[in-house]
Protein backbone atom coordinates (compact mmCIF):
# COMPACT_ATOMS: atom_id res chain seq x y z
CA UNK A 1 0.00 0.00 0.00
CA UNK A 2 0.81 3.36 -0.54
CA UNK A 3 1.11 5.77 2.75
CA UNK A 4 -1.92 7.98 2.99
CA UNK A 5 -2.37 11.26 4.47
CA UNK A 6 -4.69 13.79 5.89
CA UNK A 7 -4.74 17.31 6.10
CA UNK A 8 -4.40 17.65 9.38
CA UNK A 9 -0.79 15.50 9.57
CA UNK A 10 0.05 17.95 6.14
CA UNK A 11 -1.07 20.41 8.35
CA UNK A 12 1.72 19.18 11.11
CA UNK A 13 4.11 18.80 9.00
CA UNK A 14 4.42 22.07 7.52
CA UNK A 15 6.36 20.44 4.60
CA UNK A 16 8.41 23.44 2.34
CA UNK A 17 8.43 21.28 -0.37
CA UNK A 18 5.84 18.68 -1.94
CA UNK A 19 5.89 17.18 -5.32
CA UNK A 20 3.87 15.43 -6.67
CA UNK A 21 4.37 12.09 -9.25
CA UNK A 22 2.33 11.81 -11.78
CA UNK A 23 3.03 7.98 -11.67
CA UNK A 24 1.86 5.79 -10.10
CA UNK A 25 -0.93 7.80 -9.21
CA UNK A 26 -1.68 10.83 -11.80
CA UNK A 27 -1.54 13.88 -9.24
CA UNK A 28 -3.00 17.07 -11.27
CA UNK A 29 -3.26 20.54 -10.93
CA UNK A 30 -6.93 20.03 -9.02
CA UNK A 31 -4.91 18.24 -5.91
CA UNK A 32 -1.85 21.12 -6.09
CA UNK A 33 -5.48 23.36 -5.40
CA UNK A 34 -6.54 21.01 -2.60
CA UNK A 35 -2.90 21.21 -1.17
CA UNK A 36 -2.57 24.70 -1.48
CA UNK A 37 -5.40 24.96 1.16
CA UNK A 38 -3.52 22.96 3.32
CA UNK A 39 -0.12 24.16 3.31
CA UNK A 40 -0.20 27.79 2.13
CA UNK A 41 4.02 27.88 2.58
CA UNK A 42 4.85 24.97 0.61
CA UNK A 43 6.59 25.01 -2.76
CA UNK A 44 4.22 22.26 -4.83
CA UNK A 45 5.41 20.79 -8.03
CA UNK A 46 3.69 18.64 -10.12
CA UNK A 47 6.49 16.06 -11.70
CA UNK A 48 7.00 13.44 -14.39
CA UNK A 49 6.26 10.09 -12.70
CA UNK A 50 8.59 8.50 -15.28
CA UNK A 51 11.66 10.12 -15.11
CA UNK A 52 11.53 10.62 -11.41
CA UNK A 53 10.81 6.79 -9.91
CA UNK A 54 10.79 4.71 -12.57
CA UNK A 55 13.64 2.80 -13.70
CA UNK A 56 15.77 0.85 -16.54
CA UNK A 57 15.21 2.96 -19.68
CA UNK A 58 13.73 6.19 -18.45
CA UNK A 59 16.86 6.38 -16.19
CA UNK A 60 18.63 7.97 -19.95
CA UNK A 61 16.23 11.06 -19.20
CA UNK A 62 16.18 11.37 -15.74
CA UNK A 63 19.30 13.01 -14.92
CA UNK A 64 18.51 15.78 -16.69
CA UNK A 65 15.28 16.08 -15.74
CA UNK A 66 16.41 16.00 -12.25
CA UNK A 67 19.07 18.36 -12.69
CA UNK A 68 16.59 20.67 -14.05
CA UNK A 69 14.12 20.26 -11.46
CA UNK A 70 16.68 21.03 -9.29
CA UNK A 71 17.54 24.58 -10.98
CA UNK A 72 13.78 25.11 -11.12
CA UNK A 73 12.95 24.73 -7.12
CA UNK A 74 15.72 26.45 -5.96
Amino acid sequence: RYPAFDGSTMEKWNPELILLSSEPYPFKEKHLMELRTICPHAKLKLVDGELFSWYGSRLINSGNYLKNLQAELL
